[in-house]
């Protein structure tokens, strides 16, 4: 029988004794000031320890500028407090694109995301004073196995997976000369970012795309970018390097999937996949900060294969069975796999990741992780989309409303599976949860045509 259960909890005694019925602790503070220190990144100093996870909106314009939807969204998390701002993956070329609409940086677009970083610095100082201070990350990302610039699956992956693929004869592997390419791209795109006016850049190595697949590419043979470890971790190593060569002033940050949870992924176990081994995972991490990274964010799994071991749920996607695991031991193995990051090098910081599923008791949790010293920032992804003023409430009033939290029904990612854009169908419903009808109406005409 499934261990996974609805969260259902009024009081905080009942989510402690869960945690104690699963026989694993759960952190847990009265006061969330841990989350309110001040806190010191790069040269700026920030008033808060919370940041916005990257979450595609995929309502960019059709040349990959942000659209009207994309301002309206960083609007509202500049304005609900968080010190941190992890924009959302930004594909660099745009085969590598997962959807149509997936924000893409060039050129020719740059000046619209000037408009949008001004805006973000302008909404957040109009909401908290003229010496309210951001730092803001761009994701830049590959999709690789998930790549859909056209709507349609067109992968270009790293190493065939007997996990993934069907056919792993009929994959197409990017060539060492095109990956060789690609890093000058990443180098390119980190200098348009830094021009645009961003704090840093995040090469994406998360979530099953291309640069997560390259650090489990151990069935890659006769290249630069297979096998070994040093082989592996070379594409992100040397984009990292040339990138604090070439773009001074720049942050470099990295979010990693420490554990990809699948056979064949990175940092799992050789005798169990279901098990992690953070190894390899704590060299790269090491490595990257050799050659200049000065942040991270943990995450864990693949959304497209075990969703629920980066993002717990109530609800899952259509299609998709209950894990085995309950919730809370999804949240405690992500809190526990963070902290063995920030305690292994306590002198970088590390965003933590998982905390949506736990509704209005995040603060108490991520507050007692934070005094633990086991992270830096608390980081909130589909809460964000939900309650994006859940920071500013916790300011004023010291508590959140529990109505506005984010339930974690995944309709998020429906209407991203979808091709629609994405955004809280339950606590936005006047632009989400009427593009999420039409979803629905439109399943409901495709199923009586099948019938």
């Amino acid at each position: 029988m499934s261990r996974h259960e609805p969260f259902t909890f009024q009081a905080n005694s009942e989510l402690l004794k869960k945690g104690r019925e699963l026989g694993i602790e759960i952190p847990f503070m009265d006061s969330a000031a841990p989350l309110f220190e001040n806190t010191a990144l790069g040269s700026k100093n920030l008033p808060n320890r919370l940041a916005v996870q990257p979450m595609e909106g995929f309502d960019a314009n059709n040349d990959g500028s942000p659209g009207e939807l994309t301002f309206r969204r960083y609007k509202r998390y500049a304005e609900g407090g968080c010190s941190l701002i992890w924009f959302e993956a930004t594909s660099v070329v745009s085969e590598g694109c997962s959807n149509p609409h997936q924000m893409m940086l060039h050129p020719n677009n740059m000046d619209s995301f000037k408009q949008l970083i001004e805006q973000t610095r302008r909404s957040a100082q109009r909401a908290f004073g003229s010496s309210n201070e951001v730092f803001l990350v761009l994701q830049l990302t590959h999709s690789g196995r998930y790549s859909r610039p056209e709507g349609k699956p067109l992968p270009q992956v790293a190493s065939a997976n007997l996990y993934l693929d069907k056919k792993p004869e009929d994959v197409r592997i990017l060539t060492d000369d095109e990956l060789d390419h690609l890093q000058d791209t990443y180098v390119g795109a980190a200098r348009l970012a830094k021009d645009a006016g961003f704090d840093g850049v995040d090469i994406k190595a998360c979530h099953g795309y291309l640069v997560n697949e390259l650090l489990a590419a151990v069935t890659r043979e006769k290249s630069r970018y297979g096998e070994t470890f040093d082989n592996r971790s070379r594409f992100i190593s040397e984009v990292v390097q040339k990138i604090r060569d070439d773009v001074s002033g720049l942050h470099l940050a990295v979010r990693v999937s420490a554990f990809d949870g699948i056979p064949g992924g990175f940092g799992v176990s050789k005798d169990n996949p279901e098990h992690a081994d953070l190894t390899e995972p704590m060299e790269l991490v090491r490595r990257l900060i050799q050659f200049g990274c000065s942040l991270f964010n943990i995450t864990a799994g693949n959304p497209y294969q075990k969703p629920h071991l980066g993002r717990p749920f109530d609800r899952p996607l259509e299609g998709v069975s209950l894990p085995e695991q309950h919730p809370l031991e999804g949240i405690s193995s992500l809190i526990n796999m963070a902290a063995e990051f920030q305690k292994g090098f306590p002198n970088t910081p590390f965003v933590g990741t998982g905390y949506s599923w736990l509704r209005h008791f995040f603060p108490n949790v991520g507050a007692a992780v934070l005094q633990r010293e086991e992270a830096s920032f608390i980081g909130l992804g589909r809460s964000s989309l939900a309650y994006p003023d859940a920071t500013k409430d916790l300011m004023n009033t010291g508590s959140m409303d529990s109505s506005k939290a984010c339930i974690t029904c995944s309709r998020c990612t429906e209407l991203m599976r979808h091709g629609y854009e994405s955004g809280c169908v339950m606590k936005d419903k006047e632009i989400y949860g009427k593009l999420y009808k039409r979803l629905a109406i439109k399943g409901n005409k495709n199923e009586e045509r099948h019938n």
